[in-house]
């Protein structure tokens, strides 16, 4: 069929991934608010699809893990000369606005009686993923950030071996995923044992995500979303559209019937991505403040709607007062705005007096 307008082909942008990375964050949201019983109850319009789309929207960790590793393979993994540092710094500007982040949580913990001081270097990098040593709720995700940046220097040095997507498929996606699930029984992130356990359940936390990042990377190393859209350009962007809204609904409804830890999400992520993409490339409006902001920002809206839950869950009727799902998600994201961006202003002042030269 012929297109009646050609898309422009590209690859994936940082402005495509920034919005990504706000659909990522609605979806984490969603899943939070309506996937994991942290509220009892809401009026729904239709009884079930909230609890339905929240359970399925947990695929946002795979959607937030793809942008991540397709990032850093452009901006690190394929430079010639990256920068010294490069990876430390990025550990830096992450720890900054967290730091930040965890002085609210401690400052709301102290307000409600419940602050235990013994539990700071634990939070400091999200070390046991206990909620009640964790001051911040949902941070887990900064040890897992905090390691992948560590394995950055290996697996660029890995990436000069060879060019070859079967190899990488093997070594990136089948190994980790082989290697965790025989020694699974020794990972245990809730609790402390001792320093040798600790490491090796690190690493074992690591491998389990880590197919989830690497598939990111092979999509940027071989150009695959580029092949994919140069392919569907032949089609007229409508029809492209509806079936790129199709695959969206159909990756939600498979995730809910079907999912197996990590394995699930290395094939569901990329494709809800594709499609996401498929459907901007193919439109004329794009949003140019909302889910951009909401991308950029998304760790800081990530780690702030933790107040509302598990530690500090007293703060929850602040946000589930409008009852309606989309109204709460709504309120939500504008309750946290003026707090992300004076997150986001103090740790940027900080960050320049560290970096500046």
């Amino acid at each position: 069929m012929a297109g009646s307008k050609t898309p422009v082909i590209t690859d994936i942008t940082p402005e495509k991934s920034e919005h990504i990375k706000g659909i990522a964050l609605l979806l984490l949201m969603w899943h939070h608010l309506f996937g994991v019983n942290y509220i009892e109850k809401w009026l729904s319009p239709i009884e079930g699809v909230d609890m339905f789309i929240g359970v399925s929207a947990k695929i946002c960790l795979g959607i937030f893990l793809f942008c991540s590793g397709y990032g850093l393979y452009k901006s690190y993994l394929s430079k010639e000369n990256p920068g010294r540092f490069y990876t430390l710094k990025k550990i830096v500007q992450t720890l900054i606005p967290y730091w930040l982040i965890m002085l609210v949580a401690i400052a709301v913990l102290v307000c409600l009686k419940k602050f235990n001081p013994k539990y700071i270097f634990v939070s400091l990098f999200a070390l046991i993923h206990d909620d009640e040593m964790l001051y911040v709720s949902f941070s887990w995700y900064i040890k897992l950030y905090i390691l992948l940046m560590l394995i950055l220097p290996l697996i660029r040095l890995i990436e000069r071996k060879w060019k070859n997507i079967i190899i990488d498929l093997l070594l990136y996606i089948a190994l980790p995923f082989a290697v965790y699930y025989v020694f699974k029984g020794y990972m245990d992130e809730e609790h402390f044992i001792s320093v040798p356990r600790s490491i090796i359940s690190s690493g074992l936390f690591l491998l389990f995500w880590f197919p989830l990042f690497a598939i990111g990377c092979i999509f940027a190393k071989y150009e695959i979303y580029k092949k994919i859209l140069k392919f569907t350009s032949r089609f007229s962007s409508p029809l492209v559209i509806i079936i790129a809204f199709l695959i969206c609904g159909y990756v939600i409804y498979m995730r809910f019937l079907f999912y197996y830890y990590c394995i699930a999400d290395v094939i569901y992520a990329p494709l809800f991505v594709i499609a996401c993409l498929l459907i901007m490339d193919n439109i004329k409006f794009k949003s140019k403040y909302v889910l951009p902001y909401l991308g950029k920002k998304s760790l800081y809206y990530w780690l702030l709607s933790g107040m509302f839950f598990l530690n500090t869950s007293e703060l929850t009727v602040l946000i589930t007062w409008p009852q309606i799902p989309v109204f709460i998600l709504i309120w939500t994201l504008l309750l946290l705005t003026p707090f992300v961006f004076a997150v986001d202003f103090i740790s940027g002042k900080i960050l320049k007096l560290i970096f500046r030269k």
